[in-house]
């Protein structure tokens, strides 16, 4: 985990655990196996806060600024961050995607999927054909993510999730619940029933969830050819 992270609610910071006691990993393993065991998440892995941030380019004394200008960066607790990283390392061969889609996967991105475009669009091209290109909108698409259609698709055989890992996660996302926070002022709570917290180490999944295996090739950044 980076250093110099902002910390979570409970004001521990990934150098807290850094420079703990070495101790200190035995005990989390004992607490996350029984998490796992127990089908028990703590009502604080839950909980975050919101930190609203102007996207890039967009400069607050150049225009009006609207909610759209801005994204959403959720700080999570540290400790359930280190829980979605052994997750992700358990089971990383279980979260396989489409290779022809290039978001939210280690070094790949939309640089890469530029170029595969470029590369069949100049092909087919070149010898004389027509290239028909649909471009879909997927704005906001991060923050609308059904959960239970995220559970159907971990279901499938396919992935081969195992059932005690499904049932944590599942009690995981219903317990989420964030507030807005500007400069030091937080707003009321509420809960999140669809979407996946931006900045978390669990947004992989939502590559899992646009992922299908049906004929269309999809290509997340930033088209798919038909």
């Amino acid at each position: 985990m980076k250093r110099g992270k902002a910390a979570g609610l409970d004001s521990i910071t990934s150098e807290h655990l850094q420079f703990s006691h070495p101790l200190l990993p035995c005990v989390l393993a004992m607490l996350f196996n029984c998490m796992m065991r127990l089908d028990h998440v703590p009502p604080s892995f839950g909980k975050s806060y919101t930190v609203p941030l102007l996207r890039g380019g967009i400069s607050p004394h150049s225009k009006s600024v609207t909610v759209d200008d801005f994204r959403g960066i959720a700080i999570s607790p540290v400790l359930s961050k280190v829980l979605e990283h052994c997750i992700l390392v358990r089971y990383e061969n279980l979260f396989k995607t489409n290779d022809n889609q290039f978001g939210f996967k280690k070094r790949s991105g939309c640089s890469h999927a530029i170029y595969a475009f470029r590369c069949i669009t100049e092909h087919y091209t070149s010898a004389g054909s027509t290239v028909n290109i649909c471009a879909l909108d997927l704005s906001k698409a991060f923050d609308k993510m059904n959960h239970h259609g995220l559970f159907t698709k971990l279901m499938e055989k396919r992935i081969g999730l195992p059932s005690n890992l499904l049932v944590l996660l599942e009690k995981w996302f219903s317990l989420s619940t964030t507030c807005v926070k500007w400069r030091n002022i937080f707003s009321t709570w509420f809960n999140i029933s669809c979407g996946i917290r931006k900045g978390g180490v669990l947004s992989y999944l939502f590559a899992i969830y646009i992922d299908s295996s049906v004929m269309w090739t999809w290509m997340l950044c930033p088209v798919y050819l038909r």
